[in-house]
């Protein structure tokens, strides 16, 4: 999630023992005159947050708050014991493993992220765009939630068909 920039402070030349005064070699550890270790001061570490790390951070609390949203309304529109419950409950706890796995890869992907190679910047999008989708089917199975808890009629053929793309995502995600 983080580049790491180190920068040198010490040019490992012109430098003398702040003890004798001798001219030290460059990566010298102790001075040949007076035997004393040498101290250099440490190199400067700037942490610099990948640009993708906001987005992720942005898109994992937004599936996060849409599956619990969804949970909420399957709750509410089914008894535990009901078969729809089983089916609406199954997708949403696979559609959450397949998200997790996406989301971790994303995140160490973003960890070797430098700003300066495509290939891994086209990689992190590509990521980027298959958890939309997760929060996409997710936006979807609120709102056929939704509709069933707004109507008495249960139309089996819009569930099943629901239940097939979600089912769909998640093979192609395994397949990816």
């Amino acid at each position: 999630m983080f580049k790491i920039i180190i920068m040198d402070i010490n040019d490992d030349h012109n430098h003398f023992c702040i003890y004798c005064g001798e001219k030290l070699e460059p990566g010298q550890r102790f001075c040949i005159s007076c035997g004393r270790e040498i101290h250099r001061d440490e190199p400067v570490v700037k942490v610099i947050p990948s640009k993708y790390k906001d987005k992720i951070d942005e898109i994992e609390q937004e599936y996060d708050f849409k599956q619990k949203r969804a949970m909420e309304l399957l709750n509410k529109l089914f008894d535990s014991n009901h078969l729809a419950y089983d089916k609406f409950a199954s997708s949403i706890n696979r559609s959450n493993l397949l998200f997790n796995n996406q989301l971790e890869v994303a995140k160490k992907i973003i960890e070797v992220d430098d700003d300066s190679n495509e290939l891994v910047e086209n990689e992190i999008e590509s990521k980027i765009k298959t958890l939309e989708t997760f929060i996409d089917k997710m936006d979807d199975l609120i709102n056929e939630l939704v509709i069933q808890l707004s109507s008495n009629e249960r139309d089996n053929d819009d569930i099943n068909n629901f239940f097939d793309e979600m089912d769909d995502l998640i093979n192609s995600v395994k397949d990816y």
